[in-house]
């Protein structure tokens, strides 16, 4: 009896604790920031979603517990799969009073990541199927021709000697340059482990391909949320005492930290920005021009709304262009294949002659 008992409560926090699909939380969001904008307190929202998400009953109602023994909100949601970024947002909204906006704004951004997700499995599956059967079809000639050619041609050309040997040793090949990029992103990572989080943003900002992604991102979501502290009458110096608060992340934290010190020394906030080199440059100058107008809250949010526009469009951009790469590379295998299949051939036609 102990037994059946102690089974299903390990099922019931399994089940209740199970990750939801990224359209699920996109939805999810979506439809509890219509019903708080309609008037609807969270609680009886969140049970009204249980009527409209009935596969997602038990795990609203483990919400709803978890939110009666004093969890908040945002932190409920970390069980269910939402990312640091979303749960970060969400606790900062609360402090700033603009929890319903930001809701809706969450559900809209996982819905961008969702669709340039499905873009991208779009874009890159038939170039891959192709990659994959032209790998299959060398494995192939390996298997069936190497035998052949290696016995079949006496004098053969540079050309065809470097092809022989790449197609004798492509297992070996492949599964080296496997090994030697695994070993490269292990090295990386431990490396990064023993960095701080704004080590660890440095060095992502600087990442090849990727970086400037990074660095949009962050002077997107920074700039928003100091418009946020600053358009509720906070000062800057209120503002690094919020950012060390309990629910934010070890980068804000780490941040503020820098900053307090940085002020302490005589520097302006807009100087600490321009040298935090976590941003745009140009984030510092308004800033700057935002403090002399004293518009700095609205300048700052109609700023972060451009680079959010900027760093979407610049994926979707990048997202088109994986295909022709990847096309690219499949014609260059394919062009290899017919080198190895032809050149021994007229090697040993100019031997019989």
């Amino acid at each position: 009896m102990d037994v059946a008992l102690s089974l299903r409560k390990i099922f019931k926090i399994t089940k209740s604790s199970r990750k939801w699909a990224i359209f699920v939380q996109s939805q999810f969001l979506l439809r509890l920031a219509e019903l708080l904008q309609e008037g609807f307190s969270l609680s009886e929202a969140l049970k009204f979603l249980q009527v409209m998400m009935g596969k997602q009953k038990e795990d609203i109602q483990e919400m709803l517990k978890q939110m009666e023994r004093g969890t908040a909100f945002p932190s409920t949601l970390e069980q269910l799969g939402f990312s640091s970024q979303i749960l970060v947002q969400l606790h900062l909204s609360i402090i700033h009073g603009t929890f319903n906006e930001t809701l809706a704004f969450c559900a809209g951004y996982i819905e961008t990541k969702h669709k340039q997700w499905q873009q991208f499995k779009k874009v890159a599956a038939y170039p891959c199927f192709m990659l994959v059967l032209t790998l299959l079809m060398l494995f192939a000639v390996r298997r069936f021709l190497l035998p052949t050619l290696q016995y079949s041609v006496t004098s053969a050309s540079r050309t065809t000697e470097v092809l022989i040997f790449v197609l004798t040793y492509l297992p070996f090949i492949l599964l080296g340059s496997i090994f030697l990029v695994s070993s490269i992103v292990f090295m990386i990572m431990n490396k990064l482990k023993k960095k701080t989080a704004y080590e660890r943003a440095i060095y992502y900002c600087g990442f090849p391909l990727v970086g400037n992604w990074v660095r949009a991102y962050y002077t997107f979501f920074f700039s928003r949320e100091f418009a946020y502290f600053i358009l509720n009458g906070q000062s800057i110096h209120q503002m690094i005492e919020q950012m060390k608060g309990e629910y934010t992340s070890d980068l804000m934290k780490e941040l503020a930290e820098k900053a307090e010190l940085s002020l302490r020394k005589g520097d302006s906030f807009p100087q600490f920005v321009k040298e935090c080199h976590l941003f745009y440059q140009e984030m510092s100058w308004i800033i700057y021009h935002g403090e002399l107008t004293s518009q700095l809250g609205l300048k700052l949010k109609v700023y972060s709304k451009e680079c959010y526009r900027q760093l979407i469009a610049d994926i979707e951009k990048k997202l088109n262009l994986i295909q022709p790469v990847l096309f690219l590379l499949i014609g260059l295998l394919i062009v290899i294949i017919y080198l190895i299949l032809m050149l021994p051939m007229l090697d040993m036609m100019r031997g019989a002659f």
